[in-house]
C-alpha cells in the first residue's frame, strides 16, 4: 500500500504529463462570527415643564392676581433648576397682568358712575331741604365767653382771686420749666402749644387768675377757648386732647422748675364729668397743691382750664371747680 499523503509518492491519479504541480489543497474557512454591533443609545434627557409655570396659566383665567404671583415663582424656579416651561410661565404672567388691569378699570368706571350718580342725587336733595348750618361762634368774640373776676370768685369761692396776665395765642412760659416727657405737656398744662397744630385755630384767648394774698389756701385758673373753623375742627381736636390725656394718664411724670427740684407728679386717669367734659387729676407728690385739668367743645369752640389748689390735698375742690367754669362757658356758646 502506498501513502497518499506521503508527499514525495506520485499518485497516478495525481499525475500530470506537464509536470505540473498540482494545486495546493485549500482548507475550508472556519466560521466567523457576527460583527459587533453597539447598544443603541439611550433617549436624550428631557427635563420636566415646571408645574408653577403650568398653575400660572390656569389661574390667570381664575384668579388673576394669584397667576401672576405663581408665574413669577415659577420664573424664579426655572431660572435655578433649568427646567422647562419659561415661556408658559411668561404667557401666564402677562394673561394675569392684562385680566388684573381690565377689572382696575372696570371698577373704576363703575366707582366713577356710582359717585356721580350719587353726588346727582344728593345735590338734588339738597337744593329741595338744606338743613340750616350749626351755629358758630365768631373767633373775634371767644373772649367774652370766659367768666369774669366776679364770676370766678364765686365759683372757686375765693374771694382773694385776682386778674393776671391774658394771652391770644397757646403758648408756654420759660418758668413752666422742662417735663422727662414732653408728649404730656398737654395733659398737665392748659394751652400748651404742643396741643393745638399751627395754622388750624380761628382764635384764641386765654387769662389767668390767681390768689397772691392768702398764705395758707389759694386758687389759680387758667382758662382757655379756642375757636375753629367748623364745629368738625373743634370735635378733632378734642379728639386728639383726650387720645394725649389717655396716653399720659395712670402714670407719672417729673416736673422740673427753673432752679428748682424735680417733683414727680401722678397723673390720673381721664374721667367723664358729664356734659360732654373730661377732667383729669394731677397730684404732684411731696406738696400740699391739688390741680384739675378740664376740656370740653361745643360748636366751633374747645375749651381747656386749669384749675389749681394750694393748702390741700383733697383733690375734690379744683375738679368741681374746673366742672364749673366748664359748664359756665358751655352755656354761652349757641346751639
Amino acid at each position: 500500500m502506498t501513502n497518499p499523503e506521503d508527499p514525495y509518492w506520485q499518485n497516478p491519479l495525481r499525475y500530470d504529463p506537464l509536470g505540473r504541480v498540482p494545486p495546493p489543497e485549500v482548507e475550508p474557512l472556519a466560521p466567523q462570527s457576527p460583527p459587533y454591533t453597539p447598544p443603541p443609545a439611550p433617549p436624550p434627557y428631557r427635563p420636566p415643564v415646571n408645574t408653577l409655570a403650568t398653575l400660572s396659566l390656569i389661574f390667570a383665567f381664575l384668579f388673576a392676581p394669584a397667576g401672576a404671583l405663581l408665574g413669577h415663582l415659577g420664573l424664579a424656579q426655572i431660572r435655578r433648576t433649568g427646567e422647562l416651561g419659561r415661556d408658559r410661565a411668561l404667557v401666564g404672567v402677562t394673561l394675569s397682568y392684562i385680566f388684573i388691569l381690565l377689572a382696575v378699570v372696570a371698577l373704576a368706571g363703575w366707582a366713577t358712575l356710582a359717585g356721580s350718580t350719587s353726588s346727582h342725587r344728593t345735590s338734588a336733595g339738597s337744593s329741595t331741604a338744606a338743613a340750616p348750618p350749626p351755629p358758630t361762634v365768631p373767633p373775634e368774640t371767644i373772649a367774652t365767653l370766659l367768666p369774669g373776676l366776679d364770676a370766678l370768685r364765686n365759683i372757686t369761692g375765693d374771694a382773694n382771686l385776682d386778674v393776671g396776665p391774658t394771652w391770644n395765642s397757646p403758648g408756654r412760659s420759660p418758668d413752666d420749666g422742662s417735663i422727662d416727657r414732653p408728649e404730656c405737656w398737654e395733659s398737665i398744662a392748659a394751652g400748651s402749644p404742643d396741643a393745638y397744630t399751627p395754622g388750624t385755630l380761628a382764635g384764641y384767648h386765654a387769662g389767668e387768675f390767681t390768689d397772691t394774698r392768702s398764705m395758707l389756701k389759694s386758687m389759680q385758673v387758667i382758662q382757655g377757648v379756642a375757636a375753629f373753623r367748623d364745629p368738625g375742627a373743634a370735635q378733632a381736636q378734642l379728639a386728639a386732647l383726650q387720645s394725649g390725656w389717655h396716653k399720659c394718664g395712670g402714670t407719672t411724670v417729673t416736673v422740673s422748675a427753673p432752679g428748682g427740684q424735680p417733683i414727680p407728679m401722678s397723673v390720673s386717669e381721664p374721667a367723664d364729668a358729664g356734659n360732654g367734659i373730661t377732667t383729669l387729676d394731677l397730684t404732684p407728690k411731696g406738696i400740699q397743691v391739688r390741680s384739675a385739668r378740664a376740656i370740653a367743645a361745643k360748636a366751633n369752640v374747645v375749651i381747656d382750664l386749669n384749675v389749681s389748689a394750694s393748702g390741700t390735698t383733697d383733690s375734690t375742690l379744683p375738679r368741681a371747680a374746673a366742672v364749673s367754669i366748664a359748664n359756665y362757658i358751655l352755656g354761652k356758646i349757641p346751639g
